[in-house]
């Protein structure tokens, strides 16, 4: 008897289950091939005590240019709540002003003090100094010039009116170099423990220069690159190219109608459209786990009193056996 004529052609199909565990191989090793091509760097986490005591130039410098306004996390102060000049060196200090002694405490207090103008005079005459000793930059990296670090053993040959600056940044670089300001910044976003670690990482320049070589900054794929996590949150690769491709996508409303706009084709478009919904089927994705039957063989109908023979094995579902 035909089993076309006893129901439905699409319920003739045959598993194959022992393909599922070659598919999922398969599958771990493309993502292992990706992670290796295109992946992150897998490198230990960096923390602020072991590059400020790797680069100390580098650190100050950070502190110097997150006074006067020139640092990258300037353009974070919404997520965070306070400037940078507050919440990585001013605010730090100030809170362990007795463990530094008189030389801290006095000139956390009189930069405090200062009006905002004159803050800036101060710390940008104090970033000008800087780049008198520092070595010249060795070239672009990406898109990007690379920034080179202040020579450390010639701070002390700096001289201008630096106001409290040079000893507020002694002071910030003493607490990086011994932990405390990791402990700091932990105490101030605890559920983010590392966040404002990681967006000061960003100011210090050889951390950034690492950054822009390995594609980590907010406008090329930080979402999905991380260091010490060579796959990376896979999960947000299509917000990273809404945010990073897109035209608008960098900005917090075009990064969210973006976002919108490709849920409303995931969860309305894919399984509306006609075109769109049957392409799997067009692809022959089906193949790789069952088969229709053969058109033109002949297959036995099993009775309601024999027992439905399973589809394990590439047995035929409910219908029947086919037959030789």
């Amino acid at each position: 008897m035909d089993a076309r004529r006893s129901g439905p052609p699409e319920h003739l199909v045959r598993h194959a289950f022992w393909k599922y565990p070659l598919i999922a191989v398969a599958v771990l090793g493309a993502i292992v091939a990706l992670a290796a091509m295109l992946g992150s760097p897998n490198w230990p986490r960096d923390q602020i005590a072991t590059v400020a005591n790797q680069d100390p130039g580098g650190a100050v410098l950070a502190f110097t240019q997150e006074l006067d306004g020139t640092a990258s996390s300037w353009g974070n102060t919404d997520e965070t709540g306070k400037t940078p000049d507050e919440l990585f060196v001013a605010g730090p200090v100030h809170a362990f002003a007795p463990l530094l002694g008189t030389t801290a405490t006095s000139a956390v207090a009189r930069f405090e003090a200062a009006s905002a103008d004159q803050r800036q005079a101060w710390a940008g005459a104090y970033d000008k100094a800087l780049m008198t000793i520092t070595p010249q930059a060795s070239g672009a990296m990406g898109a990007m010039e690379t920034t080179a670090s202040p020579d450390a053993m010639k701070l002390g040959s700096l001289t201008g009116d630096f106001g409290p600056v040079p000893a507020l940044t002694q002071a910030a670089l003493r607490l990086a170099r011994g932990g405390y300001l990791d402990m700091y910044l932990m105490d101030q976003m605890p559920g983010h423990s590392e966040h404002l670690a990681t967006i000061w990482l960003y100011d210090e320049p050889q951390m950034l220069d690492t950054a822009i070589s390995e594609g980590l900054t907010d406008d090329q794929w930080g979402m999905v690159k991380e260091r010490g996590f060579p796959v990376g949150p896979w999960y947000l690769i299509l917000p990273a190219i809404v945010h990073v491709l897109l035209p608008g996508g960098e900005d917090g409303l075009g990064f969210t109608l973006w976002n919108l706009a490709l849920a409303v084709v995931f969860l309305f478009g894919v399984p509306l459209l006609p075109g769109l919904r049957s392409l799997p089927q067009r692809l022959g994705l089906y193949r790789l786990v069952y088969r229709y039957a053969i058109p033109g063989r002949r297959y036995r109908v099993v009775r309601s009193s024999e027992p439905v023979h399973g589809t394990h094995g590439g047995g035929l579902v409910g219908l029947g056996e086919a037959m030789e």
